[in-house]
């Protein structure tokens, strides 16, 4: 069906259309906001930041030839911390317990005397030493691997920048948070035996976000509302290249070649069909009667 629709058809179109489109939005907006809020999980985002910078030597040509190397050595470094060498250790700390020190070692204090028997001052323990003390806590989490890391953990920089950081997305925040420190701890001490430098330390550590970074609902929920205003005006497009009735006088004598032989006026809504067409066969068995007496709409009887 071959059809062609101008802008007058267009516009009628959307004027016809318009409260539909309302609908539909509305509903479009609100099925996508709470379907994405129902059925996807919200993502948190919690982020560590590491400098990178080695010790600066007082000739200014060095400090900038080791500033421009260290950056250069950046890219380097976001390879290596997203591989198994970082990661396994990572999700292995995280997944096993942990021996974490309650008190510090103490060193044994000396004190001297003076000896009568050999006649010399000696040193003597007045304290011993006390070794450090430590409690095994248990693993913080049971379900986590170098492979399920590597897809939450990504890393990003700044041009011309010493920082960069360490970002983590997950489902937990709690989590999240956990994972980018453990992530930057692990490679802080990993870097100083890979490279033979050490030359990586961290700036800041990460904190829990609650507020989520994904699903986007008022972006979503824009599409939606988008997305039920184009259905509401497709909709109102195909009743219109689908409408096979004539709206038009032109299209009868224009594109059909047909004559006008006249127009025919409106006839009011009968209230009850069957009632008048019994009146009708009563009044047609007597013809005495006033035609103009029918209940039907009579036609004007003028001659042209």
């Amino acid at each position: 069906m071959d059809r062609q629709i101008d802008f007058s058809q267009l516009w009628n179109v959307f004027k016809r259309s318009f409260i539909a489109m309302i609908i539909l939005g509305i509903l479009g907006m609100a099925a996508a906001y709470f379907g994405a809020k129902a059925l996807i999980a919200p993502k948190y985002e919690s982020d560590t930041s590491l400098l990178v910078n080695r010790k600066q030597d007082n000739d200014p040509n060095m400090q900038l030839n080791a500033q421009q190397a260290d950056i250069q050595i950046i890219n380097t470094y976001k390879d290596i911390i997203t591989r198994p060498v970082v990661l396994e250790t990572a999700a292995n700390d995280l997944t096993s317990p942990q021996r974490v020190m309650t008190k510090k070692a103490k060193k044994a204090v000396y004190g001297t005397r003076y000896n009568a028997t050999t006649g010399v001052r000696e040193e003597y323990v007045t304290e011993k030493a006390q070794p450090a003390q430590y409690k095994l806590t248990p693993a913080k989490y049971s379900n986590l691997s170098a492979d399920d890391l590597a897809k939450m953990v990504s890393v990003s920089t700044q041009q011309n920048s010493q920082v960069f950081t360490v970002n983590v997305k997950d489902t937990n925040a709690i989590r999240a948070r956990d994972i980018a420190n453990e992530v930057a701890k692990v490679f802080e001490k990993k870097i100083a035996t890979i490279m033979s430098i050490s030359n990586v330390s961290v700036v800041s550590k990460a904190t829990a976000n609650w507020t989520p970074v994904s699903p986007r609902l008022n972006m979503i929920a824009l599409i939606g509302l988008v997305v039920g205003v184009i259905i509401a005006l497709m909709w109102g497009l195909v009743r219109e290249i689908t409408d096979q009735t004539i709206k038009n006088i032109d299209f009868i004598t224009d594109d059909l070649g047909l004559v006008n032989l006249g127009i025919v006026s409106y006839v009011q809504h009968m209230n009850d069909m069957d009632q008048a067409i019994e009146d009708a066969k009563v009044k047609k068995q007597d013809p005495s009667d006033d035609l103009e007496s029918t209940d039907f709409p009579q036609r004007s009887r003028r001659r042209i």
